[in-house]
């Protein structure tokens, strides 16, 4: 879990226009590190297993905290998944977040966040 938070968390602040703190723009998403999970678990069901297909999509939703979202496997090249985020929050006032990620599958076989 630590893992996605962080690569979220570099993510966002590659995309982030005005410097923040991470923290504070972590905060502002009003996700929680489940709802990070959650969205991590339901990527991997788009390229870790069978032929994964560009404009894949997955739908989830955490009922504890009201957060969901989509991630949406925007390419899929060698052993290299290019994925798109799109979460809210449950909060009234919370915007929507987009964040892209790329995972690749390294010599050991493992998935791990890439530039």
């Amino acid at each position: 879990m630590n893992k996605l938070i962080c690569a979220i968390a570099a993510a966002l602040m590659a995309t982030s226009v005005s410097a923040q703190p991470l923290s504070r723009m972590l905060a502002s998403s009003g996700l929680t590190p489940e709802d990070f999970d959650m969205m991590g678990n339901y990527a991997a069901t788009l390229y870790e297993r069978g032929s994964p297909q560009a404009g894949a999509r997955a739908q989830w939703a955490n009922a504890e905290t009201g957060a969901k979202g989509t991630v949406t496997l925007e390419k899929f090249e060698g052993n290299c998944a290019s994925l798109l985020h799109e979460a809210q929050s449950a909060s009234a006032n919370a915007r929507a977040v987009q964040i892209r990620t790329r995972r690749c599958k390294n010599a050991d076989g493992v998935w791990v966040m890439t530039p």
